[in-house]
């Protein structure tokens, strides 16, 4: 038979309470006794069969009174304890409901004891879970969607070329090369920040040279700048080495870089500024164009996000770019 809390802790208030009224009733009873017996002699009357009403009516008050008490006790035990118990099954409940599922239930905190404190846990546990299943949701739906344009393109063409109604020139063959490419592209970033999430990027910190780092990534986009006529300045104020990792800073500043070739008009300008405050190094890429909109600032760090919904995922990226950002900076305490 398996006992409730409830009557587990009804079970235990009885043995205490009946063991204490035990003791007292013994004390009790012991010390009328002598009390009885000095008044007794005291006053010379002989206590032979006056003591022994005096006992027996002395025990039955005893137990009378340890059964009224120990009623009383039991009831108001049960209504406090059914009090406490109350929001613990509320708790039971609704950790059943989250084991199925539903990551929107929320446990009402009424206390500030230990209770209290259970139940903010539970909830805050509840808020993660299903703030994991939104991500998770939304990963799965925006890697189904950024798969099935390149995989569809790849399919009508591979498709046309086996029935011969489109040749396999060197235009088609480059053509579907840049959709495997943009492929190779999505699973690379999705692995790097599988990486993050699990925390095996091992951090290889080493002297940095920012000014050296900027121009080499400039450098690495100068054509394609050019092409658009964009006008590129860097300024570093950095006077020192930096002490972090070049490949996940090099990955983060070409990121922002590639936003910024997307992104700024032809015969706009991008400026790179690295400067140094309060011991830590801060790196920003600004360019001319339409900007973010108030309303997608919060978001523009998560993964998949796209403020413009209108531009084509071939312009405007897969939205992982930001997010690898966000984590390369977290990693160097950012």
């Amino acid at each position: 038979m398996r006992w409730s809390l409830l009557w587990k802790l009804l079970a235990i208030n009885v043995l205490v309470v009946s063991i204490a009224m035990v003791v007292a009733a013994m004390h009790i009873g012991g010390l009328a006794d002598a009390i009885f017996g000095r008044l007794m002699k005291e006053f010379h009357i002989e206590v032979e069969g006056i003591h022994q009403i005096f006992v027996s009516d002395l025990t039955r008050s005893l137990v009378q009174a340890s059964l009224v008490a120990a009623a009383i006790g039991l009831l108001l035990s049960l209504v406090l304890f059914r009090g406490v118990v109350r929001p613990i099954r509320t708790m039971m409940t609704m950790a059943g409901r989250i084991a199925s599922g539903d990551y929107a239930v929320r446990a009402p905190v009424t206390s500030a004891d230990e209770v209290g404190h259970l139940a903010e846990s539970l909830n805050t546990m509840a808020e993660s879970l299903e703030t994991l299943e939104r991500l998770r949701k939304d990963l799965v739906a925006n890697v189904a969607h950024e798969l099935r344009t390149p995989l569809a393109n790849l399919r009508g063409y591979l498709e046309a070329i086996h029935d011969e109604v489109a040749p396999a020139s060197a235009e088609t063959i480059g053509l579907l090369h840049e959709e495997v490419m943009r492929l190779v592209r999505l699973v690379q970033a999705l692995h790097e920040l599988s990486l993050f999430d699990a925390n095996l990027p091992h951090m290889r910190p080493q002297a940095v040279d920012a000014g050296a780092l900027v121009r080499r990534v400039i450098d690495l986009r100068r054509a394609e700048f050019a092409a658009k006529r964009i006008a590129v300045r860097s300024d570093v104020a950095v006077p020192a080495l930096l002490r972090a990792d070049p490949d996940l800073l090099s990955q983060a500043l070409h990121n922002l870089v590639d936003n910024a070739v997307t992104y700024t008009p032809e015969g706009g300008g991008v400026t790179v500024r690295a400067v140094q405050t309060d011991g830590a190094v801060r790196v920003a890429v600004t360019n001319t164009g339409e900007g973010i909109s108030q309303d997608d600032l919060p978001f523009i760090f998560e993964r998949f996000y796209r403020g413009d919904k209108s531009r084509s995922r071939a312009s405007g990226g897969a939205g992982i770019g930001l997010a690898i950002v966000k984590e390369v900076a977290r990693v160097h305490g950012g």
